[in-house]
């Protein structure tokens, strides 16, 4: 059924400090929550710095809440349960290598994970940054070997043993250069992609494929990942545990993640 006026047209939600709680679990009143939400007619869009493949118990726990993914920040935009690729920002082989080279260059202490059409390596010390881990993936010396001859890379991250993500928000922008972007996961590493792609980007690509003004989207986050979202969204709640910016970025600060946060709003919103 169509969505009533009064209620947003699309929900976007990051999933990892803002619709999971601190163990990384959907909670069951979240999962209803976004069933109900969808049920109303909303669209419902899981965006987040996860690519579909590392948030399959997510999406399957959502039952039938969940749409489409804005995933890989903003880099692999698709429909969900299924996966179905509707858009992508990707970069070569060519180009993910240089970039490593040059980042190691600057400071050789960095550490790398890289996804190609070939599969996917980490170095040492990666998953233990993640809140979730991959239990296929045997860390390597080097990230980039096995992916020679790969045409498309789409996931570049990068960390460092002293230095937060959030420093290297601040240290890498210079070393990349212009052509790249590096953004925050909401883990203690960062993304390096093509220059214009974030969640924003991504958020706006889907809106004007399903033809929903971004005014009638909502949009929940917690970490400066999701700032993107909230300067494309018509109404912005950050979680009561959120980065400080984004509390102050954000229309409305909902209770936290381990509260259930993201289903009290919506419960609030489709409530008679």
């Amino acid at each position: 059924m169509p969505a009533p006026s009064s209620l947003p047209r699309l929900i976007a939600t990051d999933l990892d400090g803002t619709l999971l709680d601190p163990h990384g679990r959907l909670l069951p009143r979240t999962a209803a929550a976004l069933r109900a939400a969808a049920g109303a007619g909303i669209v419902i869009v899981f965006a987040t710095g996860r690519p579909p493949t590392v948030a399959a118990a997510e999406i399957e726990a959502a039952a039938g809440g969940v749409h489409y993914g804005v995933m890989a920040n903003g880099t692999f935009i698709c429909r969900l349960p299924d996966g179905e690729l509707l858009h992508s920002i990707t970069f070569g082989f060519a180009e993910a290598r240089a970039t490593v080279q040059a980042i190691r260059a600057h400071d050789p202490r960095y550490g790398f994970a890289l996804a190609t059409d070939l599969g996917f390596t980490s170095e040492p010390g990666f998953h233990q940054r993640m809140p979730v881990h991959t239990p296929n993936d045997v860390p390597q010396p080097d990230a980039l070997v096995g992916h020679e001859g790969a045409t498309v890379t789409i996931k570049l991250l990068a960390f460092h043993p002293d230095h937060s993500a959030h420093d290297l928000l601040e240290v890498l922008p210079a070393v990349v250069g212009p052509d790249m972007v590096v953004s925050h996961l909401g883990a203690d590493a960062v993304e390096v992609a093509p220059a214009g792609a974030d969640k924003g980007v991504g958020l706006a690509w889907l809106c004007t494929h399903l033809g929903v003004a971004t005014a009638d989207v909502l949009v929940f986050g917690d970490e400066v990942n999701d700032l993107p979202m909230f300067r494309v969204a018509g109404r912005r709640v950050a979680v009561a545990n959120a980065n400080p910016v984004v509390r102050a970025a954000a229309d409305e600060v909902a209770p936290p993640n381990h509260e259930d946060g993201v289903a009290q709003v919506i419960e609030r919103l489709l409530a008679p």
